[in-house]
């Protein structure tokens, strides 16, 4: 019998197979070749079980098999196989992961799909940030002005350029304008948007984007770590555009 697998079982499971089906596969090793009988012997397995253990196997590629006059014998492949199996579930999960990216915005409309209720959703950290500004984009992409404001903070104005790169990029491939006051200095406009400035002795602590009935409030921690909330309500964003619109005039 093959001796006690060193593998943890979850990095096993990572493998996308079974631990019956690794004990199959380190029984087949030091065999080198064998019946099926042989293998639910020495793996101290019922045939029923090595038998599903070894098609599992067949599928991923580490077992192959070769047909004699008198029965079916097993061998098994070159143990380097299984980083090929690795690499190909790292694959497919940056696949899923961009496919579950793209189709997040499609799932967040659905939220209070039902009706119009006031909600309140939290943000934590980079990735946290970056699916709030996600938010800004789909949001806004599918309003007739295409246009949301923001009061843009030169105390944490790069943490969040930090938190999404491409941003800017993605904004205007979304054709979505932006109108910018800013606080502090500092910041450029990058295409289809305004910018004007609002003089102070200090910057502001956060950033407030205002867009559709959407108003979300972006801040950094003492230690520098991004959270943000976004409130979901008509009269509150009606009131923050006023008031943004009315300063716009005058700066």
């Amino acid at each position: 019998m093959a001796s006690k697998s060193t593998l943890s079982k979850q990095t096993i499971e990572l493998l996308g197979i079974k631990e019956r089906d690794y004990l199959v596969y380190k029984t087949l090793l030091t065999l080198g070749s064998a019946p099926l009988r042989r293998i639910a012997e020495e793996a101290h397995l019922n045939r029923g079980t090595t038998y599903d253990a070894i098609k599992r196997l067949q599928q991923a590629g580490l077992i192959r098999f070769v047909d004699s006059s008198a029965r079916r014998h097993f061998m098994p492949e070159d143990p380097q196989k299984l980083r090929g199996l690795l690499t190909r579930r790292e694959v497919a999960i940056q696949e899923a992961r961009q496919k579950v990216t793209e189709h997040i915005p499609h799932l967040q409309d659905l939220l209070g799909s039902a009706g119009e209720e006031p909600s309140v959703r939290y943000y934590e950290g980079r990735e946290g940030v970056r699916d709030l500004l996600r938010d800004v984009l789909s949001h806004t992409k599918k309003q007739s002005s295409k246009t949301y404001r923001v009061y843009s903070s030169a105390g944490i104005r790069d943490l969040i350029a930090a938190a999404m790169p491409r941003y800017n990029v993605l904004r205007k491939q979304a054709k979505v304008k932006v109108k910018a006051i800013a606080i502090g200095e500092g910041g450029t406009t990058h295409g289809l948007d305004e910018r004007k400035w609002l003089r102070t002795d200090s910057a502001a602590p956060s950033y407030i984007f205002v867009y559709g009935r959407k108003t979300a409030y972006v801040a950094a921690s003492e230690k520098g770590e991004l959270f943000g909330a976004v409130i979901d309500d008509k009269a509150i964003s009606t009131t923050q555009r006023m008031i943004f619109d009315s300063l716009w005039t005058i700066l």
